[in-house]
C-alpha cells in the first residue's frame, strides 16, 4: 500500500442527491440523577449544528477537493435554512435545493456527555415528504439538463426520507446512464429495484442481509452468493460491503468471488457517518478513474480516520495519506501519526501516569522561535504532541499564498525535532476535536493568546487541565519571515 495515495481532483464536480438533512449536538455535563425521575440531569455547555445526511456526503466530497452540486428538497422551515446556510458555506452549489412549504426539513438531535450520546431525538414527518413526490419529479424534469450540467459522477444518498423514491431514483439513474455518468448508490430499505442500473452499491452488512431477503448472512459464502445474486437481480455493476471491523467485500456482477479489504487497525470513537465517507471516497476516485481496488483500499484508510472523531465527520486528503503512512496502530518511534493512532497512544499514556502536553500551529516555515516554544511545552510535560493545520485549513486561515511548504514536509521537518514526540495533521480551523481526541493533561500557546477565547480550553480545564503560555522570540515569525522574503531584503 504504500504507493497508494488520495489525490485531489479539483477539476471533478458530483451531483449528490438525496435526503440533506440537520444535525444538532447539544453537549452536556452530567453530574447527577434527577430528583424527579430516576434519569441524569443534563446541562447543556454547548450547542453545535452540523450539516447531515446526504450532506455530509456533500461535505466529504468537499474536503476531498472536489465540487458537489447538492439535489434534493427541504422545507422552508428553520431547519431547510440552517441547512442551506450550512451548504452555502462550504462551496456547495445550492441551486437545485427545491423547497417546499409542506416539506418538514429532518433535524436529528443528540445529547452528549462525555463523548458519549445520552439521547436521540427527530424532528421529521417522512409521509407527508412521500406526498410531494410528483412535484419533486415536475421539478427534476423540467430543469434536467441544468441539473446534470457539468457533472461528472453522481451519488444517491438514500435515507428513506421522500427524496429518493422509485420513480425519481429511476429518473436520476436513466438520465446519468444516457450522459455516460458513473452512479453511486447508498441504500435503505430492503427494496433495491429503485435503484436499477447503477454503478456501485455500498450497503453494510444489515442491509446487505435485508436487501437479500435472508434473515441472516452466516458467513463469507453467504455473503458472496446474497450479492452476486442481488447484482444480477437488480443489474448493479458492484456491490462494495462495509463490515465493520472485517472492513469491506467488492463484488462484481459476472464474477465468482469476492475480493476483501481488511479494516485498517484502528481506535473507534463513534462510526456514525463512516458510510458516508467511504461512498464520497469511492465516487470521487472512480470518477477520477481510478482502479476499484485502488478506490476500496483508499475508502478503507478514510473510514479508519473518521471513525477515530465523534459525530459524522470528514476525512481530508492529508489526513487519508497520513493513515496510508502505516495502516498498524503507532509503534514505538513513529512520531507523525493519524487521529486513531493517537488517540491510542494517548489512552496508554494516561494509562501509564504519563503527563502529556498539546501544542499546534501551521509551522509554515520553522524558525527558532518555534524551537524555543517547543522546548518550553516540553518542559511542561512528559510527552508533546504537536498539532498541525492542513494545508486546506491554512489556506483558509491565512489566504491563498499560504502555506509555502506542504503539510508532509512540514510534518517530516518537525519530525527532526528531538523535543517533539508526536505529530498530527487536522483538516478544521482550530484544533479542538483534536484535543478532545488526546485529552491532554496541558494545552500550551504563545503569550499572544493570553486573554483570548483559546480553542479546547474550557475542554481540558473542565476535567482538570492547564492552559499554559509560552515565551516568545521577539522579532520572530513565519509571516514577517515571508515579508522579507517577498520584500527582497
Amino acid at each position: 500500500m504504500a504507493d497508494i495515495h488520495m489525490k485531489r481532483h479539483p477539476e471533478l464536480e458530483l451531483l449528490i442527491a438525496g435526503d440533506y438533512m440537520m444535525d444538532r449536538y447539544l453537549y452536556c455535563d452530567v453530574s447527577r440523577v434527577s430528583p424527579e425521575a430516576p434519569v441524569p440531569v443534563a446541562k447543556v455547555r454547548s450547542v453545535e449544528h452540523r450539516v447531515g445526511g446526504a450532506g455530509n456526503v456533500a461535505l466529504n466530497v468537499i474536503a476531498l477537493g472536489s465540487g458537489v452540486k447538492a439535489l434534493t428538497c427541504v422545507g422552508t422551515d428553520a431547519a431547510g435554512d440552517d441547512l442551506l446556510a450550512g451548504l452555502k458555506a462550504a462551496g456547495i452549489d445550492v441551486t437545485h435545493v427545491h423547497r417546499s412549504p409542506v416539506w418538514t426539513t429532518s433535524l436529528k438531535t443528540r445529547i452528549v456527555a462525555q463523548n458519549q450520546q445520552l439521547l436521540r431525538y427527530d424532528e421529521e414527518e417522512p409521509e407527508a415528504a412521500m406526498g410531494q413526490e410528483e412535484s419533486f419529479l415536475s421539478y427534476l424534469r423540467q430543469y434536467t439538463e441544468e441539473i446534470f450540467a457539468g457533472v461528472r459522477g453522481v451519488v444517491l444518498s438514500d435515507y428513506g426520507k421522500g427524496v429518493l423514491t422509485h420513480e425519481t431514483a429511476q429518473l436520476l439513474i436513466d438520465e446519468s446512464r444516457k450522459r455516460g455518468l458513473p452512479v453511486f448508490i447508498d441504500p435503505k430499505g430492503a427494496d433495491w429495484s429503485k435503484y436499477r442500473g447503477a454503478t456501485v452499491c455500498t450497503p453494510n452488512l444489515k442491509e446487505l442481509t435485508e436487501a437479500s431477503g435472508m434473515t441472516r448472512l452466516a458467513g463469507e459464502e453467504d455473503i458472496s452468493w446474497a450479492a452476486r445474486a442481488i447484482c444480477e437481480r437488480v443489474q448493479l455493476d458492484h456491490l462494495l460491503v462495509t463490515r465493520s471491523e472485517k472492513g469491506m467485500s467488492l463484488i462484481s456482477r459476472g464474477i465468482d468471488g469476492k475480493q476483501d479489504f481488511p479494516a485498517a487497525a484502528k481506535e473507534v470513537s463513534d462510526v456514525t457517518g463512516a458510510g458516508d465517507t467511504v461512498i464520497s471516497v469511492i465516487a470521487v476516485c472512480m470518477t477520477a478513474g481510478e482502479p476499484l481496488d485502488v478506490c476500496c483500499r483508499l475508502a478503507n484508510a478514510a473510514a479508519s480516520v473518521v471513525v477515530s472523531k465523534f459525530g459524522a465527520e470528514t476525512a481530508s486528503v492529508e489526513e487519508i495519506n497520513a493513515a496510508l503512512l502505516d495502516d498498524r496502530q503507532s509503534v514505538p518511534g513513529q512520531k507523525i501519526c493519524s487521529w486513531e493512532q493517537i488517540a491510542s497512544v494517548a489512552r496508554h499514556l494516561h494509562a501509564e501516569g504519563r503527563r502529556i502536553v498539546f501544542t499546534n500551529g501551521c509551522f509554515d516555515l520553522v524558525h527558532a522561535g518555534h524551537i524555543a516554544s517547543f522546548r518550553q511545552a516540553r518542559s511542561f510535560g512528559d510527552v508533546l504532541v504537536v498539532g498541525v493545520n492542513s494545508d486546506e485549513s491554512i489556506r483558509r486561515l491565512k489566504g491563498p499564498s499560504r502555506p509555502i511548504v506542504g503539510l508532509r514536509d512540514r510534518m517530516k521537518l518537525l519530525e527532526a525535532l528531538e523535543m517533539v514526540d508526536y505529530i498530527v495533521p487536522f483538516s478544521e480551523d482550530t484544533p479542538q476535536k483534536l484535543i478532545e481526541t488526546v485529552r491532554p493533561d496541558v494545552l500550551v500557546k504563545g503569550k499572544d493568546w493570553e486573554g483570548k477565547t483559546v480553542a479546547g480550553a474550557g475542554f481540558i480545564q473542565a476535567y482538570g487541565g492547564t492552559v499554559m503560555f509560552a515565551d516568545l522570540e521577539q522579532g520572530l515569525s513565519t509571516t514577517a519571515l515571508v515579508e522579507k522574503i517577498r520584500a527582497g531584503v
